[in-house]
């Protein structure tokens, strides 16, 4: 009789390894489907700014374009090339700067643009006038 009871205990203490392994493996691949699913759907660390940043940004850069003097056109211009080329290279955003309309009047220099702005995020195209008394000074 004792002999009987050993094939099938084995076959239980087997039958249970096994169970365990079946479920540990199940929570292990759930446990990996969270986690992945978290990681897509939380911001990238390296997100695009909003556009109220990118409005300030275009803002300042434009209006100290203007302050500069010189030809008001071909500064705002430039600018336009270099913040695409930054914001192209460091965040997921496509933003351009056309439609310039400059007055460098020497009481008044002003630049009329029209901002695209293209993210996963948002897209938005705003018509903006800005003066070059925008630009910040820096005070002593």
């Amino acid at each position: 009789m004792v002999a009987d009871r050993q094939p099938r205990g084995q076959i239980i203490l087997i039958g249970a390894i096994s169970l365990a392994f079946i479920i540990l493996g199940i929570v292990v691949v759930f446990n990996g489907v969270l986690y992945t699913e978290t990681l897509s759907s939380g911001p990238v660390s390296q997100s695009g700014p909003d556009a109220t940043v990118t409005d300030l940004e275009i803002e300042r850069g434009v209006s100290c374009a203007l302050a500069k003097g010189g030809n008001g056109k071909s500064n705002v211009s430039a600018f336009n090339d270099a913040y695409r080329n930054m914001t192209g290279e460091s965040r997921p955003v496509a933003v351009n700067v056309s439609d310039l309309d400059v007055n460098m009047t020497p009481s008044d220099p002003r630049a009329t643009i029209t901002i695209t702005y293209d993210s996963h995020e948002s897209s938005y195209e705003r018509n903006r006038t800005i003066t070059a008394s925008d630009c910040p000074t820096e005070e002593p």
